[in-house]
Parts: C-alpha cells; structure tokens; sequence
C-alpha cells in the first residue's frame, strides 16, 4: 500500500490489542479473586506490552518489526519457534502428570505444603488436603506425610495447618508425621527422607506425592532425585488460576532440569 499499512497487518496489530487486554482483565480476576497470585504479574506486563505495541503499530505506523535487519529477524524466528516447540513438549509432559492417578498403596503419603494466609489454608493446599483424605479412604492406614515450613505471612507451619486440618477431619492424629522445617519442593522432599530414614532406619521408600495437579510432573521428578520410588495422585486446582498455574510451572520444570532442585 502506498500510505497506512497491510490489511494483515492491522488484523495482526489488532490482535494484539485485544489479546493485551485479555491478558490485563485475567491478572484483574485474579487480583479479584485471590489478591496475589505468584507469577500472575508476569501476565499483566506481558499484556501491556502488546498492547501498546499494537496500538503504537496501528496508530503512528512506524514498523518496528520491519526496521530489524533481516538476518536478526531469522535468528529470533528460529529462536521463537525452537523455543515454542520447548514449551509445548514440557507443557504436555506436566499436563499429562496432573491427570494421571496412580492408585497402588505406597509406604507413604506425601502431602505438599502451599501458602497460608496467617493461619488460614490457601485454595490450592485445601484441594491437596482434600485430596488426600479421598487416597486415605482408600488406605485407613496409610501413615500421611504433611510437608511444610512457615513461610512469609504465615503464623504457623503448613505441616501444622495440615496436621490440623486432617485430624479435623476424621484422620487418626498417629498416622501423620510432620516436616515442618521445608521451603521449597526440592526440601519438602529432602527432609521427608530425612525424617522417614530417622524413624524407620530404612532408605528406601516407596510414596505417592499429593500436589496440584500443575505441580505434580516437577514434584515426582524431585522426590525421584533424592531417592524416592513414587506415584502420583494430584490434586484439582481453581480453575480461574489454573492457566497462570501451568504457565508458571514451565518454568520451574526447566529451572529443576538445570539445578535438580
């Protein structure tokens, strides 16, 4: 076109525009629902982004894109679609972990912390917790794991939460040993084996994880990296958080791939 730009471009622009404001109305819901969701930030500055990207583009026309030299623009294609190809293969190996059931009886149940809010159970620990009481019906004597240190704004340990919140529920308080001093997956983990190898004198165990689904693909490959034989049986997640959840969990896949932590 001699003035303005391409039909195809402005669909282009003006999808970015669209999509920036859909991704700055998600980080509201979520602002709205649950006051602060880790990484939720990242959603919200992404949408900016584009969408004054695709503004400046459809208003002042300057062609940013076009502006690279040729050569760079090839590198960062090749570089986008190698990395897309990535997210799509660990975003399928973590979407097919968070729904399949394992449903042997393991030596032990291993249930992971989440966030409190003071003393109050998070959303995402409440689904781990009930979800846990669902593998307990199955095995009333399974002895339960709950892992979990006291973290920023919280009063308490999630162990304690946890404990608290099963033995609420009908579980027999003998069946539940804490680890209460973990804060991150890789030491949920790490100091469950330590506490089990302690009471047991044993080294080798075989547990079944209970984590978000989300989670659940990062959480069995850590417990395999200190030495646990293990299942998974993952718990559900809200699902106005669950994209930002997954999203999320990429990148804590590939940071465990790179430091087995």
């Amino acid at each position: 076109m001699k003035n303005g730009i391409s039909n195809a471009k402005k669909y282009i622009y003006t999808s970015f525009i669209i999509g920036g404001i859909l991704l700055i109305l998600y980080y509201l819901l979520l602002k709205v629902m649950f006051g602060f969701v880790a990484f939720s930030n990242m959603f919200c500055i992404l949408g900016i982004i584009i969408l004054i990207y695709g503004y400046v583009e459809l208003k002042f026309q300057i062609d940013f894109w076009g502006r690279i030299p040729k050569g760079l623009r090839g590198i960062i294609k090749l570089l986008f679609w190698i990395g897309l190809v990535i997210f799509i293969t660990v975003e399928s190996v973590i979407i097919y972990n968070g729904n399949h059931y394992d449903t042997e009886k393991p030596d032990y149940l291993i249930v992971l912390g989440a966030g409190l809010r003071g003393d109050r159970i998070s959303t995402s620990l409440l689904y781990r917790l009930e979800t846990a009481l669902d593998f307990h019906e199955m095995y009333p004597d399974l002895k339960i794991v709950v892992s979990g240190g006291q973290g920023e704004g919280e009063n308490i340990t999630e162990a304690t939460a946890m404990r608290n919140f099963l033995v609420d529920n009908g579980v027999d308080s003998s069946l539940i040993i804490m680890e209460d001093k973990s804060t991150n997956t890789y030491e949920n983990f790490l100091y469950s084996k330590q506490v089990l190898e302690n009471k047991t004198g044993k080294e080798d165990f075989t547990v079944t994880v209970v984590s978000n689904g989300f989670h659940m693909y990062r959480a069995k490959f850590l417990a395999k990296e200190v030495g646990f034989n293990v299942y998974g049986y993952p718990a559900p997640s809200h699902k106005a958080s669950a994209l930002v959840f997954y999203v999320r969990e990429f990148f804590g896949a590939i940071k465990a791939y790179i430091f087995r932590q």
